[in-house]
């Protein structure tokens, strides 16, 4: 099947509001998904690249620097990780007031019935 066109094929009612896509997240703000796909991609090669902190120098008595770059690389990335949800939300657009009540399939509905 085809997908159907965003024009209808017959006239409209002037009342009726024009039909609309929505508009692609990823695509209407491209700078934000690219700092949220390298802050990820940062987050995973972290531990990926074994040689960043595979080392037994520089040592602050016996622990070796591998105990050291947990200790700080977990808490940076999931401060990263917030940053990206955050950065996530900002896609999504914000629901209006007047908004249509039904919302859609996975919002809650008052009384549980649709």
């Amino acid at each position: 099947m085809t997908e159907p066109t965003a024009t209808p094929s017959a006239p409209r009612d002037p009342q009726t509001p024009a039909i609309t896509r929505r508009a692609n997240p990823l695509l209407a703000h491209p700078i934000t998904s690219v700092a949220i796909g390298v802050l990820v991609a940062a987050a995973i090669l972290g531990t990926l690249i074994v040689p960043i902190y595979a080392r037994v120098t520089p040592k602050i008595g016996d622990w070796p620097f591998f105990y050291f770059y947990l200790l700080i690389y977990m808490p940076a990335t999931a401060l990263v990780l917030w940053i990206v949800t955050l950065l996530q939300r900002r896609l999504v657009p914000a629901k209006a007031d007047g908004a249509d009540s039904a919302g859609t399939a996975g919002d809650p509905v008052p009384g549980g019935v649709r």
